[in-house]
């Protein structure tokens, strides 16, 4: 062969290795006849890591990038098969046996195993991991691997949620995590770089402008997703989303704004509105730490100057409903007799009066020991409707005597105060559970950092009434229960439960079948079709 062949030949080889390394390794780029769907963020994730996700909008993202065992479906109930095939529970339900699909593939090429599975399940129960939803994994007392794809989850009781609490949380790859340090693991470079097993793998990661997911081309489900791209582009202003919106720079977008609404169905038929209940609620906290919010007649004095109502009214059009708490409406245990506390500034303003909260100076504002009713209201500026809800509570609280300074934040950086216990209060929402398990939230067990206890609310009673309902079978007996923890923690107030509202999102019609619900607006994204497919 001449030096000419050799030559090419080793070009030629050069080439190929070069082509497959960018595969593996480099940024994905746009190529035609892709399908994209842009989808408006207002707040960047700080990491694809599911083991320290918390936002409904990075949740969003994981799990288009890893798979559950399961799906659990709209009706918070059943369950669909996903990495497991099938299951079943041992003639004494103390087990539940998974079989895992043999053709599901990490996107570096390596086989999803039961490995992966008991070693996620490791993570999520270690301490120095200190997984947000660990207490799921409380009455898991082992999980075994049965052969390469059969794993087999012991629980320590049986209780109403086992299948459920099996399920939670995505599996993560036990070959790229096994040795890393525990302490180390949430603050990990696979957060910006995750290997997942899902319908998407990450192509590229532009802080502060977008996070690309491209098809993975070695999902399981080989004619699935329709959508070859889906871009979270980040923009930290509602008013501008709405102009990419309507632009068509953006196709879609979480909680549209009401007021905009009406112009958006009257003036751009091309985009779709979906509206359906969510299974978030709006609150404010009050840190029970702060001597100013330690009274639970304070905080029901504070929840009486607010009025709820012309919030509703005012700020969603209408869109939302009374929230009387802290337990979902949509869940089977919630209890529709609690009595509301009403809006009467008049009987809030006496109640402080009579611990001792009058205005002594003539200056406008309250005072008791030589302090004033002051104190600091923080909420994240790039949510509009967040502000405007400080806004008018300032404006409550001031009529009786309240002076109250808002201060907003980077949403990061309101989340670090409140995990700190380092705020007063705060304008804020959850995205519930799809199980009337509220531990992680009102338990003592669940202060800081071992949960989202951000009021530091401690109850003993209510600590034993959440610990006994969420194993006890009888569904009656169970409902005692988490009626008399709901009750309690309502009348203590430790946040003002103020409203639940309507999911309002918008996707242009160049996509169509889906079938948003409250788990996830992307829910069935894998499902989606798109473009020419939707005449």
């Amino acid at each position: 062969m001449s030096r000419v062949g050799i030559r090419d030949r080793r070009l030629v080889e050069r080439v190929v290795v070069v082509c497959a390394l960018v595969l593996l390794f480099g940024p994905q780029v746009t190529t035609a006849g892709e399908n994209t769907l842009t989808v408006g963020l207002l707040s960047e994730p700080s990491t694809l890591n599911p083991l320290v996700a918390t936002s409904n909008e990075t949740k969003d993202i994981v799990w288009l990038i890893f798979l559950k065992l399961l799906d659990e479906q709209p009706d918070y109930l059943h369950f669909a098969p996903r990495l497991a095939e099938k299951w079943e529970f041992s003639p004494d339900s103390l087990s539940i046996k998974f079989h895992l699909r043999d053709d599901v593939r990490w996107t570096d090429g390596e086989p999803v195993t039961a490995e992966d599975v008991r070693f996620t399940w490791q993570l999520h129960v270690d301490t120095l991991v200190a997984w947000p939803s660990r207490h799921l994994k409380q009455k898991v007392r082992d999980v075994e691997v049965v052969d390469r794809y059969t794993v087999r989850f012991h629980f320590h009781q049986r209780y109403p949620y086992q299948l459920m609490d099996a399920n939670d949380g995505v599996i993560l790859p036990r070959h790229l995590l096994k040795d890393v340090p525990p302490d180390e693991i949430r603050n990990h470079p696979f957060g910006r770089r995750p290997v997942g097993n899902g319908p998407y793998q990450l192509g590229r990661w532009e802080s502060e402008q977008y996070i690309e997911l491209i098809r993975n081309p070695d999902y399981y489900e080989s004619d699935k997703p329709a959508v070859d791209r889906v871009i979270f582009k980040f923009v930290p202003d509602m008013v501008n989303l709405m102009t990419q919106l309507k632009k068509g720079e953006i196709d879609a977008l979480e909680s549209i704004p009401n007021d905009q609404l009406s112009d958006l169905k009257a003036k751009y038929p091309e985009i779709k509105i979906y509206t359906y209940p969510s299974r978030e609620y709006w609150y404010i906290a009050w840190n029970l730490d702060n001597e100013l919010f330690a009274d639970a007649a304070v905080r029901r004095a504070l929840t009486m100057a607010i009025d709820r109502k012309e919030i509703i009214e005012t700020l969603w059009g209408g869109l939302a409903q009374l929230c009387d708490s802290p337990i979902h409406p949509s869940l089977w245990a919630f209890d529709d007799g609690i009595e509301r506390i009403p809006f009467d500034p008049e009987e809030s303003r006496r109640t402080l009066g009579q611990i001792g909260w009058v205005d002594s100076d003539g200056d406008g504002v309250l005072d008791k020991d030589d302090r004033r009713f002051e104190f600091e209201l923080i909420t994240n500026h790039s949510y509009q409707l967040r502000v405007d809800v400080a806004t008018m509570t300032e404006a409550y609280l001031a009529k009786i005597g309240i002076k109250v300074n808002i201060r907003t934040l980077e949403f990061r950086a309101v989340v670090d105060k409140l995990l700190s216990s380092n705020y007063d209060s705060c304008v804020l929402g959850w995205g519930t559970a799809t199980k009337p398990d509220i531990t992680n939230h009102w338990h003592s067990s669940a202060v800081p950092p071992d949960g989202y206890n951000i009021s530091l609310y401690r109850n003993p009673e209510v600590d034993g009434w959440i610990d006994e309902a969420k194993v006890e079978l009888d569904r009656e007996r169970a409902m005692e229960l988490w009626s008399k923890a709901q009750r309690e923690i309502y009348h203590d107030q430790p946040f003002t439960f103020l409203l639940i509202p309507f999911e309002v999102n918008a996707l242009r019609d160049t996509f169509c079948d889906a079938e948003p619900n409250a788990i996830s607006f992307f829910y069935n994204l894998r499902d989606w079709r798109v473009g020419a497919a939707c005449q």
